[in-house]
């Protein structure tokens, strides 16, 4: 079997980081990422790079009326009310020119636009699956929601990114039984498990640290599985080059290379994901950084007829 090599993007602007972030704090962010979005689809087009972007469903209204119009059956409850999205709505603007950071129809259209490219769902609000206070309830009409609002616009929204990874069992039946044929899945190393916010422990987090950089934790490499929807699970982020970091970034990208270059002799899939966003500061040594990336699979495309899949056609 082919080795085979799978992008997805978490596209969710502020809706992503509302809950600890504001304009004036991330704002730059945010608007790098509108800049980047356009760049990045060119790139892929140029070297014929298949991907799925996984975008929160308020993006696709075209202002605030359609927004409000937009609102699921059931609202989340959460225990801590700075999760909702919902609690947010006043400050949003009117429209996408007038509010960048919360709309986004135009680059949307431009990904649907773009050969190979495969628009999925982050859920309609950014919903978080497992923190104290949701239910299956909500977050089943979110999707419902969500899927109303691509279909509106020929979009079948096939594939889900859970925000912040978190999921179970029970969130995956709702979205098998809404149409939703495949998920990312995260690794299967302890510090990659699924979990609320309060249980991502500072070990977790240098677990996962220590991996970007040195593949302590394996290459994370995958094989297909049978279930409904179907895993495709991630294998590695794709740490933006920024902060005190950013000198270690070409290790990063060489342990990314690693595991592509395992998944590409062994005949396994190999799935790398980040967020628009992380590209919002240093654009051009990120670009540059996902560029080696994109050359390295062309190698291995050349060498071991590798595929590019979105998540939907693995």
């Amino acid at each position: 079997m082919n080795g085979q090599f799978v992008i997805s993007l978490d596209f969710e602007l502020l809706w992503g980081v509302r809950d600890h972030a504001v304009r004036n704090t991330y704002g730059k962010n945010v608007l790098g990422a509108r800049d980047a979005v356009p760049r990045m689809l060119e790139l892929f087009a140029q070297n014929e790079i298949r991907a799925t972007w996984a975008t929160v469903g308020f993006l696709f209204c075209e202002g605030k009326e359609e927004l409000l119009a937009s609102f699921p059956s059931e609202l989340p409850a959460y225990s801590n009310p700075r999760l909702s999205n919902f609690s947010y709505i006043d400050e949003i603007g009117k429209d996408e020119r007038s509010d960048p950071y919360y709309f986004a129809p135009s680059l949307i259209s431009a990904i649907h636009q773009t050969p190979g490219q495969e628009v999925g769902t982050h859920t309609l609000s950014h919903y978080y699956c497992l923190e104290d206070g949701q239910n299956t309830s909500a977050f089943e009409a979110d999707i419902v929601a969500a899927k109303k609002l691509a279909a509106a616009r020929g979009i079948d929204l096939r594939s889900i990114v859970f925000p912040r990874n978190q999921f179970a069992a029970e969130h995956l039946n709702i979205c098998a039984k809404h149409g939703i044929t495949h998920y990312r899945g995260n690794p299967t190393p302890w510090a990659y498990q699924a979990a609320k916010g309060a249980e991502q422990t500072s070990m977790r987090r240098a677990l996962r640290l220590l991996d970007a950089y040195s593949g302590a934790l394996g290459s994370q490499t995958f094989e297909a599985n049978a279930g409904q929807p179907k895993d495709v699970p991630a294998s590695r982020f794709l740490r933006p080059c920024a902060g005190r970091l950013a000198p270690l970034h070409p290790v990063h990208i060489a342990t990314i290379k690693r595991g592509m270059t395992a998944a590409a002799r062994d005949g396994k899939g190999y799935h790398l994901w980040w967020h628009p966003h992380n590209f919002g500061q240093n654009p051009e040594a990120n670009l540059d950084g996902l560029g080696q990336v994109i050359s390295h699979f062309a190698t291995l495309r050349d060498r071991y007829d590798m595929k590019s899949l979105t998540m939907g056609e693995f």
